[in-house]
């Protein structure tokens, strides 16, 4: 789908109507959407941000992983709830003085040193990076994995960029914005697999450890 053919007017209105709201979206083919980038949004409310997502699971009220992170986590350290709409949490890198009710909070960003037993070496940690950690928004136990993950930009890093290696034997490097998310597509990768491929994946089953962020806290990734 082409971003040519979307296109959006203003809701046709009666002649004494005094609506000053609302658009019309049209070229949008939803059954094949999975990604979808709203831009200049920093100021959207914790609030709206939840009833948006909400929008397409209304049955959702609570946060993917439940009311609170356990300690033993290895989310734990990398989430701070915001108080008024616990189904939000905030995620970032450095001092923040106040934010929707949360004050002076030291925000520490997710770093592969901390989770990779091979990190890029320190000589090389400003110019590289790698990907921290694939994964899905979901607890992967007692509940559902949720039908919609949202995730707003406040404050984003700006000038220099990095490239991130994958460090595999294809050599593989992206180029990428300082504190990016990369977003991958299991259907993609599904039609990537052979035949025979595909045979496993849709016979098998996977069962998850108990809690598996706490059973894995401890773990490293090559």
């Amino acid at each position: 789908m082409g971003t040519s053919a979307v296109s959006y007017k203003p809701l046709v209105k009666t002649a004494n109507s005094q609506v000053d709201f609302g658009v019309e979206i049209h070229g949008l083919e939803l059954e094949k959407l999975t990604v979808l980038v709203i831009k200049n949004q920093r100021n959207l409310s914790p609030r709206v941000q939840y009833e948006l997502t909400r929008r397409f699971d209304p049955s959702a009220g609570i946060y993917s992983h439940g009311k609170s992170i356990d300690k033993r986590s290895v989310l734990h350290s990398d989430l701070t709830t915001i108080p008024h709409q616990p189904q939000v949490q905030v995620i970032g890198h450095d001092f923040v003085k106040e934010y929707e009710g949360l004050t002076n909070l030291q925000l520490r960003h997710p770093h592969h040193k901390a989770f990779q037993k091979l990190p890029i070496p320190v000589v090389e940690d400003q110019q590289f990076t790698h990907f921290y950690r694939w994964h899905i928004d979901s607890a992967m136990y007692d509940l559902d994995p949720p039908l919609v993950t949202s995730l707003l930009a406040v404050q984003v890093p700006k000038g220099r960029r990095q490239i991130c290696r994958y460090d595999d034997e294809t050599n593989t490097t992206l180029d990428v914005p300082l504190g990016t998310t990369t977003f991958f597509s299991g259907y993609r990768l599904y039609e990537l697999l052979s035949e025979e491929e595909k045979h496993f994946v849709q016979t098998s089953q996977v069962e998850y450890a108990p809690h598996p962020y706490i059973w894995m806290s401890k773990a490293n990734c090559f």
